[in-house]
């Protein structure tokens, strides 16, 4: 059944100097439709839906809406009225304010104190069934996934929605919260709204999308029903040329980390790298934390001795890294240069030179294909893979660590700059070092990892990860609807101090 045309773009051209972000694009997408927009970093994607919602100037070609054309120059309060909002991954929340005061602000919710707080806490709870959201919370406390819940809640308060973007919905969330997000949006787009739904996580496009658009270099390459495609020919779709990756085999060495005792105990070895999987926000990430010298101590052994560090510090100084799941927050500094993000905690060692640390950085931006501007340009003019690069080779290169914590290292990236990042690890663990993953994310673990502790309803259980392994399986072991149970066992390893 054919459905009226809600969003068009003709021949549509976006200009940043010399550069060229859109090259006379032209696509059309009806009304209810779910469409997946996919590409590398710097394929255009953003470009798209920074256009079509007044973040950045069209340079030419026109955007129709309903038939409409979108007046230029289209401002981002213009386009609200219209009907058009934009989910992107670093939601724009005001942190010190609280939920209800983020859900409210700027939403024009008719009624009462009384009536908008029941409207507020009707759209949280839409987004998040298991309340663990409260509106009273400050957005601070919340972790990116979360934010996520919270900007997509208040999405849903503004009224006629007749096209909603979401930009990497899922790049923090885990099962459970990403099919409760798709039902979200199916229903939306049952009511009419259509949604252009932007991600690097193929599973989550082949799941909810209609339809997919491939974009390389600013232009069309592939528009195809989703059911035409596997995960297997959307793959070759968005890197034709990307040949299998290369496997780095290594035989373990000796343990070098132990925690726990007894029957909940956790063995890594050197040249190993060993997934720890539960659900979004579980305490997969806590453990790793705690390793870290964040939060509360572990109970904990490294090379046969006690391991408690004090602060991260000292945990740096015992060899045991951490590459935290939030670059942006908890990672990366925006007001220093990639080069200065990747030097940093290593300037007041005095092993560490600046000439070796210049060579460093040379070495990781080869070793992980790191492309964009000079090492010396600020940060934020990298693309967000080759920001995430850049935080891997902080805890990587400058010093080889004993210990590599990973919090979900793929999150949010291409396919390529997945590849680039599996390879770089995979060599990090044949030269010795014991590398542990922590994610929400089934593929992450499945094909990064050589084994993984899976966090189920009756305990924590051991699963060899092979070859043909289906990554589908890890899921079905959560006893989702038991959030206690299957947190209880490594719960119970996170003792207070």
């Amino acid at each position: 059944m054919n459905t009226p045309t809600r969003l068009e773009f003709l021949d549509t051209t976006v200009n940043f100097g010399a550069t060229r972000a859109l090259s006379a694009l032209s696509f059309s997408i009806g009304a209810g439709e779910i469409v997946g927009l996919l590409g590398h970093n710097g394929a255009g994607k953003s470009t798209v839906l920074n256009v079509a919602t007044g973040a950045v100037p069209l340079t030419s070609g026109r955007i129709m809406l309903d038939g409409q054309e979108l007046p230029q120059p289209l401002t981002p309060t213009a386009a609200s009225g219209l009907g058009l909002a934009v989910i992107h991954q670093e939601p724009a929340l005001a942190s010190n304010l609280s939920v209800l005061d983020n859900l409210l602000l700027m939403k024009k919710v008719g009624g009462g104190k009384r009536h908008r707080r029941a409207a507020a806490e009707g759209a949280l709870r839409r987004v998040d069934p298991v309340q663990s959201i409260t509106l009273e919370q400050p957005v601070s406390s919340l972790s990116l996934g979360e934010r996520q819940m919270v900007d997509l809640a208040r999405t849903s308060l503004s009224g006629e929605l007749r096209v909603l973007f979401l930009d990497e919905p899922t790049a923090a969330l885990g099962d459970r919260e990403t099919k409760a997000l798709h039902g979200l949006v199916r229903d939306a787009a049952a009511r009419g709204t259509t949604v252009i739904y932007v991600s690097h996580r193929l599973p989550d496009i082949l799941d909810v999308c209609d339809r997919i658009i491939v974009l390389r270099a600013g232009a069309l390459v592939a528009d195809q029903r989703t059911a035409d495609m596997t995960t297997r020919s959307l793959a070759h779709a968005l890197a034709p040329d990307l040949e299998d990756e290369v496997t780095f085999v290594t035989e373990p060495g000796s343990t070098v980390l132990e925690v726990g005792s007894g029957r909940q105990q956790f063995g890594f070895r050197g040249g190993e790298i060993v997934g720890l999987f539960g659900m979004a926000g579980g305490p997969q990430f806590r453990l790793l934390d705690a390793l870290f010298g964040l939060g509360d101590p572990v109970d904990a052994r490294m090379n046969g001795g006690a391991y408690r560090p004090k602060d991260p510090n000292d945990a740096i100084a015992k060899g045991v890294h951490l590459v935290p799941r939030d670059r942006e927050m908890d990672g990366l500094i925006p007001a220093l240069s990639g080069y200065d993000n990747v030097a940093l905690p290593w300037l007041s060692r005095r092993r560490n030179r600046g000439d070796s640390l210049a060579e460093s950085y040379r070495l990781a931006r080869r070793t992980l294909h790191i492309i964009g501007p000079g090492g010396h340009a600020p940060i934020a003019e990298f693309s967000g893979g080759n920001r995430q690069k850049h935080l891997l080779a902080r805890w990587m290169f400058p010093v080889a660590p004993a210990v590599l914590l990973l919090s979900q290292p793929t999150q949010g990236v291409d396919i390529s700059a997945k590849r680039d990042i599996r390879e770089a690890v995979r060599r990090l663990a044949s030269a010795g070092c014991a590398v542990l993953v922590a994610s929400a994310e089934t593929d992450e673990i499945a094909t990064l990892c050589g084994r993984a502790y899976v966090l189920g309803g009756r305990g924590s259980r051991e699963l060899p990860l092979t070859a043909d392994f289906d990554s589908r399986l890890l899921a079905t072991l959560l006893d989702l609807s038991d959030t206690q149970s299957a947190y209880a066992p490594l719960e119970a390893l996170l003792q207070k101090s």
